[in-house]
């Protein structure tokens, strides 16, 4: 960090001297000045270092350099300082050994660690582009004087030249031949086709003469009149059966998409008038695979409460989620655990189907918590089991926690739960062209179970709105027919 000397900022044609620097503010009793602002004489720990100098016992800054984006750096007056003691030779031999290029073997300014130096990379580029300039691009003969600008022998560049001679030949004989199939009408003269080559100075150019003959005819005509007519009529034709697959195609996906919305509109007005449904609900510790439940709700299709109670997962609840759903470890204290309500979740929720909004987070929630509940049972078996036999088992935990994951999934696949989600924002249709789906709809219930059940029921309300009246009067009817046969 230098900074600007006052003979620096005098003209030539000045005699007086500048002004003493002006700070542009002042921290404490001291002066901050801006970038080439400071006095000259000031320098920065940094610098005093590199002049071998080091800070004097209790030496105090005089002033301050402030730098945009870097902050303010203290400034200290280089007399006050100690001069450091001189470096050994075998230091001075090192650091001058790191600096030292390996192939021309002088000291850089730079640090160079075995790297050759910016003077000998350019030295090579520059014999590089030499040698390149000397070698033949065909036969990679090297010769003292650099060849022409097609970089070639006199060997090469014939044969270079014969071969454009020859694509030239076979294009001219192509083009003036008509290019459509089972005729052979004549299109031009080749004294046209070689006019128009030479009018396409380019394409003869040495650099081009390896291009495909294809790109060779952009405005030549290659057909006939008559195969042109026929060329364009079956364009048009395939163009016309394109465009009727497409308008064909979008007509379907249209309708499917169509039915698939009332689909899901009627999967969500049955859903609110059956009674055998129910809406499931918890809030949890946080989101990796061993969050456990703090809370849990359960209502029926008729907004009816069944179960909300806050549960004790036997650990701290994290500050991050306590501030999402509001449920403190003080609240949980002396709630009920999830094996004490296992049986009656059970009972409630047997032959009946679960809706929940975004099901894989909540049954693998459900999941977790049974494997807990089964492997404290089996645990407790295998205890009781090693007491009788008056022996260790081996491997009993892990045998414990094998068991414990087959009852929890024996569970969690005899019910039926449904998701909501993905249904639901289907069915608002907030495209995402990221990724390349609908985006997935925040649920407004508060970040508390019962709340966010009754969210998931206004969710399906809003979704069988068109269909409600209709599934309502088929329960009704249902309902009225049961009655009448018992």
């Amino acid at each position: 960090m230098s900074t600007t000397t006052a003979t620096e900022q005098i003209p030539p044609s000045r005699t007086e001297t500048d002004p003493a620097p002006r700070p542009r503010e002042h921290l404490g009793s001291l002066p901050v000045y801006g970038w080439g602002r400071a006095p000259a004489h000031l320098r920065t720990q940094t610098q005093m270092a590199s002049e071998r100098l080091k800070l004097a016992a209790e030496q105090k800054p005089v002033a301050y350099l402030y730098i945009q984006r870097h902050g303010t750096f203290e400034l200290y007056d280089p007399a006050d300082a100690e001069k450091m003691r001189p470096l050994p030779s075998s230091t001075k031999a090192k650091m001058a050994a790191r600096r030292t290029c390996p192939e021309c073997g002088k000291v850089r300014q730079a640090i160079l660690n075995g790297r050759t130096c910016s003077v000998c990379r350019e030295r090579k580029a520059r014999e590089r582009e030499r040698l390149l300039a000397r070698t033949c691009v065909g036969c990679k003969t090297v010769r003292e004087r650099p060849y022409p600008d097609h970089r070639r022998c006199q060997s090469c560049r014939k044969e270079q030249l014969v071969k454009k001679r020859e694509r030239v030949e076979a294009w001219i004989a192509e083009v003036t031949v008509c290019a459509a199939d089972d005729c052979s009408a004549r299109i031009g003269s080749k004294k046209a086709a070689r006019a128009f080559l030479k009018s396409k100075e380019w394409l003869l150019s040495p650099e081009r003469a390896d291009l495909p003959s294809s790109m060779w005819w952009p405005d030549w005509p290659r057909r006939c009149p008559p195969c042109k007519e026929a060329y364009e009529a079956e364009q048009e034709r395939q163009r016309a059966e394109y465009q009727a697959r497409y308008e064909q195609q979008e007509k379907e996906r249209q309708e499917r998409e169509r039915r698939e919305a009332e689909e899901r509109q009627r999967w969500a007005a049955a859903a609110l008038a059956d009674s055998d449904v129910l809406v499931l609900d918890t809030e949890t510790t946080g989101l990796h695979a061993e969050a456990r439940i703090v809370e849990l709700a359960v209502l029926n299709s008729c907004g009816e409460v069944l179960l909300d109670t806050l549960l004790d997962p036997g650990e701290p609840v994290p500050g991050d989620a306590a501030r999402i759903h509001k449920i403190t470890s003080e609240m949980v204290a002396g709630a009920p655990t999830f094996s004490s309500i296992a049986v009656r979740l059970t009972e409630l929720l047997d032959h009946k189907r679960v809706l929940i909004y975004n099901k894989w987070f909540d049954v693998e929630r459900l999941r977790w918590e049974l494997t807990l509940h089964y492997l404290d049972r089996a645990a407790r078996e295998l205890a009781a089991e090693a007491v009788g036999t008056n022996t260790v088992l081996e491997s009993a935990r892990e045998r414990a926690l094998v068991e414990a994951r087959e009852q929890a999934n024996a569970w969690i696949d005899a019910m039926t739960f449904e998701d909501v989600m993905i249904p639901y924002s289907d069915w608002v249709g907030d495209w995402s062209d990221y990724h390349g789906n609908n985006r997935w709809q925040p649920l407004d219930g508060g970040h508390r179970a019962a709340g966010d059940c009754r969210a998931v029921l206004d969710c399906l309300r809003a979704m069988g709105r068109a269909y409600a009246d209709e599934y309502a009067a088929a329960a009704i009817g249902t309902g009225a027919m049961s009655e009448g046969t018992g």
